[in-house]
């Protein structure tokens, strides 16, 4: 743009940033509604009659007289007091509807009561932004209409409903809340497949939704497959739009959500009858060879077997139930349309509380202490232990480890590795090098915080006796102990095998002991020198621990240092093993003289 002979930069055009959010909530909500083929909405709630406002209104305006607030700059506040409060009347009988919400608000923001905005703001605002799209009624209106209203219910005209729960302006006069209408609704099988419905409330917390709407459901019988709850607290931004499109998107999406786990749920219920039953088909013959002999031959634990043959024929049960094409036709409707509607920008976000999508891949990614070492897990590839102040995973090969019916492990193996575990920032775990990359791996741990990481550091490998590790197995607690007065192990919990395994143990840890005993009656001046030798000797070659203290003062007690905490699964510790013995057998070149 030129002016005379100067030319002028072109004005850059600022974009409101809340404007632009609430235009695409807005735009958002219209289609959530359109998609689920809902004509409107219909918000009952006790501050959404302007009418019974008004006594609300003169009351908050008497109240500030003496104040005279020159924020709330709509009244004369120097009138005489009677002139002043019929001129606070005329101001609100000669304003329009509109006109009375933004008076309504802005002495609400004034008092800068949170709690009481919350749960304001919504119906007195959300009429000026969804126009036709939106009903506002108040208790006693909804009574009134009510008849009318659902008459008008079709599968191509649904309505979605917000109740507050309470109703503390206008009470209706039998008391009943938000919740006990919702409940009429829901429980009308004439309207009910014509409706979804929620709770829009200021008491509870957007992150408490979910469970309040378990609680509700529970305490007021209500069909959780058509009701939601949301929170007015998603209006303590000054851009509230997106809060409630969010909102809107979870209460649409709640019925396709639990019609889709109704259908996972009823595949996985068909498959876990038609296994047991089959289990319970298997000839006695059959049974045997499967559980017990082939586990007693691989020296494999039966459980472990009938787990892992409940799993191949539930799996291969449910993959049959799939095969009809109207099954998998329903499923895919419902992803379907939970997709649809989850693709739409509401330009507001949700905090999504994962504790229950954490807690279900660590059961996937790791057996925990309390199951692992009281049912007496055997000692398996992936193990993590406690050594003194020190993490640790044992590699192994599974089936050098695995013990044989004789308690012995094959060609007398009784070797593996220990590698050290660590936990770092990952942004130094980013700025490492090829070459250092190539000595570790990464651990899975979701219980992790955000910016750490779990690594193996196959570098610091050594070479270990299995056999203070075997302790553990027989013991609650999971700590490396045993009691040397029980040359036998008698417990009926624990796999023969391993009982076999307890004598070897026995027989070395008893001659361990004899070594300290002896030890301790030496009164040479320079006994330390065999300090090392005593203490640490074969048994515990490789292992960075202080046994000094390992046997009780009777001597017929030893306890070390080490407990299991957990065990790292397939395919996960395979995937470690793997990557480790590729350390291993990594290949060496003669520097480069040319450089």
């Amino acid at each position: 743009m030129k002016t005379g002979n100067k030319e002028e930069a072109p004005v850059a055009m600022v974009v409101d940033p809340t404007a632009k959010n609430e235009a695409q909530a807005k735009t958002a909500i219209l289609n959530f509604l359109t998609q689920l083929k809902v004509q409107k909405i219909i918000y009952v709630d006790d501050r959404c009659s302007i009418n019974e406002l008004k006594e609300a209104y003169i009351g908050k305006l008497k109240a500030h007289y003496d104040n005279k607030p020159q924020e709330l700059d709509f009244i004369d506040w120097e009138l005489a007091k009677p002139v002043f409060e019929r001129g606070i009347n005329k101001a609100w009988d000669d304003k329009d509807d509109e006109q009375r919400r933004e008076l309504f608000l802005r002495i609400l923001t004034f008092e800068n009561n949170s709690e009481e905005l919350e749960n304001s703001v919504a119906p007195l605002k959300l009429k000026d932004i969804l126009k036709d799209k939106i009903d506002l009624l108040s208790p006693t209106e909804w009574v009134a209409s009510k008849n009318n209203i659902t008459a008008a219910l079709t599968a191509d005209a649904k309505v979605l409903f917000l109740f507050d729960i309470e109703f503390g302006n206008v009470p209706l006069p039998d008391n009943r809340d938000g919740r006990d209408l919702a409940v009429e609704l829901l429980q009308d099988t004439a309207i009910s497949n014509f409706l979804y419905c929620g709770i829009f409330s200021h008491l509870f917390n957007i992150s408490e939704e979910y469970d309040k709407r378990g609680e509700y459901c529970r305490s007021h019988g209500l069909d959780k497959e058509r009701f939601y709850t949301i929170s007015k607290k998603r209006f303590q931004n000054s851009s509230y739009l997106p809060g409630l499109a969010e909102g809107i998107r979870n209460t649409l999406l709640i019925n396709e959500v639990e019609l889709l786990k109704k259908e996972a749920s009823k595949v996985l219920r068909s498959s876990f009858a038609k296994s047991i039953n089959e289990i319970n088909l298997l000839t006695p013959d059959s049974f045997n060879h499967i559980i017990q002999r082939s586990s007693k031959e691989e020296g494999v634990w039966e459980m472990n077997t009938l787990i892992r043959i409940s799993n191949i024929i539930t799996s291969h049960k449910a993959l049959t139930s799939l095969i009809p094409a109207q099954r998998r036709r329903r499923i895919n409707q419902s992803l379907e349309k939970i997709r649809q509607v989850e693709k739409i920008k509401t330009g507001g976000e949700t905090p999504v509380d994962k504790t229950q999508v954490v807690s279900l891949r660590t059961k996937e990614l790791y057996i925990e202490s309390n199951i692992l070492n009281q049912l007496h897990y055997p000692l398996s590839n992936g193990d993590i232990f406690k050594i003194q102040d020190k993490e640790y995973l044992l590699l192994v090969q599974p089936c050098n480890v695995a013990l044989r019916s004789n308690g012995i492990r094959d060609r007398k193996y009784n070797l593996g590795f220990l590698i050290e575990l660590e936990t770092i920032k990952r942004d130094v775990y980013y700025q490492y090098k090829k070459g250092q990359l190539a000595t570790l791996d990464v651990i899975e741990d979701v219980l992790l915080p955000a910016e750490s990481i779990k690594i193996a550091r196959f570098s610091t490998f050594q070479s270990i006796s299995l056999s203070p590790l075997d302790l553990a197995v027989f013991n609650n607690d999971g700590v490396s102990r045993i009691n040397l007065s029980e040359a036998e192990n008698q417990s009926m919990i624990i796999q023969e095998s391993w009982k076999k395994r307890y004598k070897f143990l026995h027989k070395e840890f008893l001659e361990f002991s004899e070594g300290i005993k002896t030890y301790k009656k030496i009164r040479i001046a320079k006994k330390d020198v065999l300090k090392n030798a005593v203490f640490q000797g074969p048994l515990f070659s490789g292992y960075k621990i202080n046994n000094e203290n390992a046997l009780s003062r009777s001597g017929k007690l030893i306890e070390f240092s080490i407990i299991r905490l957990s065990h790292y699964r397939s395919p996960y510790s395979d995937d470690l093993l793997q990557k480790f013995m590729q350390y291993l057998s990594r290949n060496a070149f003669d520097h480069d003289f040319s450089n």
